[in-house]
């Protein structure tokens, strides 16, 4: 193949010929640029001595698995060695600021060569950090972040940080993260105090993402700049209370970390800016973490949703998802439906007859997962009945769930009252685009 030859055959150098590198579209260069061990980067490297520089000076470093070489041309992965030696040959060469380095290698085990990189990024001011290790790694072989990420150097620069897979735990010396925005952590150990200890020293933090991570006890969020809060999986938090968050927009929640109901729920007057509410539950999890008897309360649940609801004026999309449950059966309709009803009835009332002023922004709302009828039903009679500005109501059950009895959901559905002219109800399968 001809390689951007000039006139006397020869390889062109940037300066004479080199059709092909006009050839090449941006986004192809674009995405070359970021992983220097792409096959089209090397063919690009080639060209001419300006792109042999270039390579050297390039402020994003991504090592992943898509466009770093971790398997050999028979298919086999390269060993982990290997690997921590490309990017030691890769950082010994680069020249000027890495202002990012991702590191998310699926297989990569942590060694303390690690920590070696880690110093040398610190030490070079990297400004976006991505430490992802292997997912089926078990705690107590987590990557333990060394006390350079700590370091003073460190927090002056960096802005986003992003941990899978490790253990986060913080020098006494440790003054907080002055820059970071964005923070996301999943399968991380945690210390038990980590909202009360580290949070506080991030007062520029605006999004925080935890995914299934372990050691906290209780969760206290006090961060007066936190737009975007998300809190997945299993935990058994004996506290849960949101201090101060004014400018939270979205929040995304599993109900089945919550023990305490009334702690949840009072905290949500801290929370007056709330514009996006997802709610997540498995009942299944629910029964196995917390109360025995909590998920089929008359009341709890249903309450807890309809508390949530009221106390958010600025809400302008509901999302319900959870699991699919047998369990959910067995409840009587009058616990769900009649329940729930008179619940809403109560809010109506103390808010003067009239629809109550949390739906008056609302624009979506969708029930995704598990349909437990009544409940669900309840709420989509409620929302269609009081939102005036609600423009969308998707309904995404589980394949799981029999057909004709989803079939009779949405005709009950369409038949409920709408106070919104321009609503449309929308109606996908679980892993099917609306």
């Amino acid at each position: 193949m001809d390689y951007g030859r000039d006139e006397s055959g020869r390889l062109g150098d940037g300066r004479h010929g080199g059709n092909k590198d006009a050839e090449r579209t941006e986004r192809q260069l674009s995405y070359a640029r970021r992983c220097p061990y792409h096959k089209d980067a090397a063919r690009t490297a080639i060209l001419s001595s300006t792109w042999r520089r270039h390579w050297r000076s390039i402020p994003q470093l991504v090592f992943h698995d898509d466009g770093f070489a971790t398997r050999r041309f028979d298919g086999s992965r390269i060993a982990p060695n290997k690997l921590i030696l490309n990017i030691y040959k890769s950082l010994l060469v680069h020249e000027g600021p890495i202002a990012k380095f991702v590191l998310a290698v699926p297989g990569m085990t942590p060694c303390n060569e690690i920590d070696h990189i880690v110093l040398h990024l610190c030490s070079r001011g990297v400004q976006e950090l991505t430490l992802v290790f292997s997912r089926e790694a078990i705690v107590n072989l987590y990557y333990k972040l060394p006390s350079s990420l700590f370091s003073s150097t460190a927090a002056l620069h960096l802005n986003r940080l992003k941990l899978g897979c490790c253990l986060f735990s913080e020098p006494p010396w440790f003054v907080g993260f002055s820059k970071v925005t964005d923070l996301e952590l999943c399968r991380v150990s945690l210390q038990a105090d980590f909202f009360e200890n580290f949070l506080p020293k991030c007062p520029l933090l605006q999004y925080l993402v935890m995914d299934n991570c372990s050691g906290i006890e209780k969760l206290e969020l006090d961060a007066p700049r936190l737009k975007m809060f998300s809190f997945a999986g299993d935990y058994q938090l004996q506290e849960f209370c949101f201090k101060s968050a004014p400018l939270l927009v979205v929040l995304i929640l599993n109900l089945d970390v919550v023990q305490k109901v009334n702690q949840l729920v009072a905290s949500f007057a801290s929370l007056p800016a709330l514009q996006n509410l997802c709610l997540l539950s498995d009942p299944i999890n629910f029964l196995l973490i917390s109360r025995p008897r909590a998920l089929f309360d008359s009341f709890e649940m249903e309450r807890l949703l309809v508390c949530l609801i009221m106390s958010s004026p600025n809400l302008q999309t509901l999302i319900i998802r959870r699991e699919v449950s047998p369990l959910l059966e067995d409840r009587p309709a009058d616990s769900l439906a009649t329940g729930i009803g008179r619940l809403l009835e109560e809010e109506e009332h103390h808010s003067g007859g009239g629809p109550p002023p949390c739906l008056q922004q609302l624009r979506e709302f969708a029930i995704e997962g598990g349909l437990g009828a009544p409940l669900d039903l309840e709420l989509a009679r409620f929302v269609l009945a009081t939102a005036p500005q609600l423009v969308k109501i998707q309904i995404r059950p589980s394949r799981l769930l029999c057909y004709d009895d989803v079939t009779k959901f949405m005709k009950e559905v369409m038949r409920c009252k709408r106070v919104s002219s321009e609503v449309r109800v929308v109606y996908a399968w679980d892993g099917e685009q609306d």
